[in-house]
């Protein structure tokens, strides 16, 4: 590992861009001036998967992305150019498909497979080992009668075939087609039953099960295995023999949330959750990952999802141990004020809390009750965004994960019935107690264990607590008091720990997919502000709590990636900071909205008009102009499965999606509007740029690391996955790259349009962060700059270090130029604008500053 941390850049890998595409973008991202090349993960997946996050064999490179010749080369290469390597890993969860083979084993051998205890499975004690698949397109009563399941013999394996799935047949049941089975069939039979097995049953089950896979291969060698699976097919009764006696049942899809007994990466069927917390299973899945540490290949790892680990501390720790001098970024996600615990052992987040923060600086909250007034007026929804956040919560409890919430339940009454105290207490009492608490949880987890609990987390708990009996007067004390003892006792015995773990692993899933997923869709006030780690609540931030979070950042995480763009990106910076001006405008917005409303009146075809969904439309126009129908369509549709106002994903509601895809075109066959949509967005498209240009700047001058999404170093205007997946041209970038650097401030401004004036500031602060390390290392303290006159406020200033001063102008739609008397005090000394080389001393005039370039990085001149 060697060289600084100038900047990340992040490449989105799979079997249309895989490794090799890659390398060839290295020349380019190397003249850009980035240090790290962040990687999507690259271990294998299942076959043409888009993201990697479903990984089937941790020990190897995806061949879909080249194998490992491909890895190779592309480190290589990587170094050749001098770039390293950060690795997106995935500890917490892996492909629960025919796919992964730790997972087929487990099915096929149940508690017998050495890959057992590898999976979050959650068995009740005493009950037999089986796995809940819901996974079948109708109940499986109907699948059966309909034909849609049978047994195929592949090569000398039997397995259950449902469409594109399948899964294996434990070797008991084989004796259902092998007429003259053995004895060893009636003993996998009898340890079937068996729900943890000792050693010595689990010897004797291999034993049996080699033989019966001896006496399988004759069968299918003499043609008799294929000829008794013929005859079964027709025989339902024989079917549903043979499926019972399996470890796992088959269920019809839409009772996933009622029957799932394996923990999930939220409600996603086919990622199953790992138990990373045992040492053999750590191991295991990062054993590939530690061969690339060894080598020196990756300087550092991105992790995902850590909340849905047991104890993301100890994971943290293990991983120090195999990186000791590497990078360790978490995809932390934190509410407004929450900050990451201090004893973890990592250089920081992924950026989400910096892009929440910068996000909001384009945001006006001077007219935030006109922007509400007309959002509640035409909608008709709800503003109460507390409300809001329960009630999705709820519903997704209630739905999306009923059983785990039952686990839970009935872990917390079997640990009140231990105790002749709290014995008495209703379950019906204790169940809706915890759903109380799940929704009032403020943050998306607290991280206490079996000896320990720090303060932040207890009072977050006993406020969430207080705050679920305000709101719940029909659930007895005596049931949030057992809670309140429960989790802030100093000292948990096993049942206990184990209750508060999974009750904690299950908290971030209902928060993603209450709040992010689904409240995020219905809450469509101003959506610029419905962002992954933003809070949709919060209109504009003040230049004082942006200056108190920056020097938050300085003083205790100066590594801390810097995202303005990601992968789980709502809508991309440029999408966002177009769409953010509408809060500096609300009554022009208001007047448009309506006339905008009756020009498409038609397009609802007599219907009647959803304005909840027209009043998100309308603002994704605005914010990703031009756009064709064609991804505006695949937007809505999916804006509106999210939303789960009329249809959803689980229930789709065929008729209503039509209504809203006849919107849509009718919308884009409507001249007046476009000419009218057209006319309102013109004067939005330059201070939007500006927004983007500002945001860019204070992202590689701030303290920490700037990290840029694939493309968005042009103008970007894409939206939610998978439209922020497009292919990024990089042939274009890379031509442009050639003509950069013998650009002035003026050359670059003339060609708006193509975005170089993004790509041309981009370099050259990179290039300054490279030759000027000192200035942006950990030691070069982030200090606020404060405006003087009229305008003060809509002028954002800092300094790092002793060197660089960074200023940016804010609402400049409205401002229109005008910065009157306001003017910025700076430092001793002589300054050099980096961008066109002008010399400053003592104070600056905006008007002055932004003359030649629309914001300003300032260089102390040498003597």
């Amino acid at each position: 590992m060697s060289g600084r941390w100038i900047a990340t850049y992040r490449l989105q890998l799979h079997a249309g861009f895989p490794l090799p595409k890659a390398q060839d973008v290295l020349p380019y991202l190397a003249d850009l001036g980035v240090s790290h090349v962040y990687l999507s993960p690259c271990l294998q997946a299942v076959p043409g998967s888009q993201h990697g996050y479903d990984v089937v064999d941790p020990s190897k490179i995806s061949e879909d992305l080249g194998g490992e010749a491909a890895w190779s080369s592309f480190v290589a290469a990587a170094r050749e150019l001098g770039l390293r390597i950060l690795l997106d890993i995935v500890p917490n969860h892996m492909s629960a498909s025919q796919h992964n083979p730790w997972w087929d084993d487990v099915l096929k051998n149940g508690p017998f497979s050495r890959f057992a205890d590898f999976f979050d499975i959650r068995i009740p004690s005493r009950e037999p080992f089986c796995v809940h698949l819901c996974s079948l397109a109708q109940p499986y009563g109907a699948a059966l009668q309909a034909g849609e399941i049978s047994i195929v013999l592949i090569g000398q394996e039997l397995r259950v075939k449902h469409y594109e799935n399948s899964w294996p047949l434990g070797p008991a049941s084989w004796a259902e087609l092998l007429p003259r089975g053995g004895d060893c069939f009636s003993e996998l039979e009898r340890l079937r039953a068996i729900g943890t097995p000792t050693e010595e049953e689990q010897a004797a089950y291999r034993g049996h099960a080699d033989e019966a896979s001896s006496r399988l291969a004759k069968a299918a060698k003499s043609g008799r295995l294929q000829e008794a699976v013929d005859r079964a097919q027709g025989d339902k009764e024989r079917l549903d023999a043979i499926l019972r006696r399996q470890f796992y049942l088959l269920h019809g899809w839409r009772l996933s949330g009622e029957l799932t007994n394996y923990r999930r990466f939220f409600d996603i069927d086919t990622l199953v959750g790992m138990r990373t917390e045992r040492s053999a299973v750590a191991a295991a899945l990062h054993a590939r990952i530690e061969t690339m540490i060894a080598r020196g290949e990756i300087d550092g790892v991105r992790v995902d999802h850590p909340d849905g680990l047991r104890e993301p501390m100890r994971y943290f720790e293990r991983l120090r141990r195999l990186l000791p001098e590497g990078r360790i970024y978490v995809e932390k996600i934190l509410e407004n004020d929450e900050r990451l615990k201090e004893d973890w052992v990592i250089d920081g987040t992924v950026g989400y809390d910096f892009l929440a923060k910068a996000n909001r600086l384009w945001m006006d909250d001077q007219r935030i009750d006109v922007l509400t007034a007309t959002y509640a007026d035409f909608t008709g929804h709800s503003v109460n965004f507390g409300k809001l956040v329960r009630e999705t919560k709820r519903a997704i409890l209630a739905t999306t994960f009923s059983a785990a919430h039952d686990e839970i339940a009935a872990s917390a009454l079997a640990i009140a019935r231990s105790d002749w105290q709290t014995r008495d207490l209703s379950p019906h009492q204790l169940h809706s107690a915890l759903r109380r608490l799940i929704t009032a949880l403020p943050v998306y987890r607290t991280y206490r264990t079996a000896g320990s609990l720090d303060q932040e987390d207890k009072r977050v708990l006993l406020e969430a607590l207080q705050s679920a009996r305000i709101g719940s007067p029909e659930v007895e004390a005596a049931a949030f008091d057992f809670l309140a003892a429960l989790f802030t006792k100093p000292r948990l015995n096993e049942a206990e720990a184990d209750f508060i773990a999974k009750w904690q692993q299950l908290t971030p899933a209902v928060m993603a997919k209450g709040v992010e997923d689904t409240m995020f869709y219905c809450f469509d006030r101003l959506v610029s502000g419905n962002e992954v780690g933003s809070q949709a609540s919060l209109v504009g931030i003040s230049a004082d709590k942006f200056h108190e979070f920056c020097h938050y950042l300085s003083e205790r995480w100066p590594n801390n990636m810097l995202a303005t763009s990601t992968h789980d990106n709502k809508r991309s910076e440029d999408v966002r900071a177009r769409i953010s001006i509408l809060s500096e405008i609300p009554e022009r917005w208001s007047e448009a909205l309506h006339q905008w409303s009756q020009l498409n009146a038609a397009a609802w075809q007599n219907r009647l008009p959803d304005r909840h969904a027209e009043y998100l439309l309308y603002q994704t126009l605005i914010g990703a102009w031009p756009i064709d129908r064609d991804r505006a369509w695949g937007y809505m549709l999916k804006a509106c499965r999210e939303a789960k106002i009329n249809t959803s994903w689980h229930e789709p509601n065929s008729s209503f999606e039509e209504k809203i895809r006849g919107f849509v075109g009718g919308v884009f066959d409507t001249p007046d509007f476009i000419a009218s949509l057209e006319r309102f967005i013109e004067p939005l498209i330059l201070p939007g740029r500006i927004n983007s240009l500002a945001q860019t700047l204070i992202k590689m001058v701030a303290p920490g690391v700037p990290d840029f999404y694939q493309g968005t170093e042009l103008w970007d205007l894409s939206l939610v996955d998978p439209d922020n997946r497009r292919p990024v041209d990089f042939a274009v970038r890379a031509e442009m790259m050639t003509r950069v650097r013998g650009l002035s401030a003026a050359d670059a401004l003339s060609d708006w349009q193509s975005g170089l004036p993004k790509l041309w500031m981009t370099e050259r602060v990179l290039r300054v962060r490279r030759e000027r390390g000192e200035d942006f290392s950990a030691a070069s303290k982030y200090q606020p700059l404060v405006a003087q006159g009229s305008h003060l406020g809509r002028l954002l200033a800092f300094r790092r270090g002793e060197n660089l001063v960074a200023v940016v102008p804010r609402f400049t739609l409205t401002l229109a130029g005008e910065w009157g008397d306001t003017r910025l005090p700076l430092p001793g000394g002589a300054w050099r604008n980096c961008f066109t080389g002008e010399l400053i001393q003592r104070e600056v005039m905006p008007a002055d500053l932004f003359a030649g370039f629309p914001v300003a990085l300032l260089i102390r001149d040498a003597p």
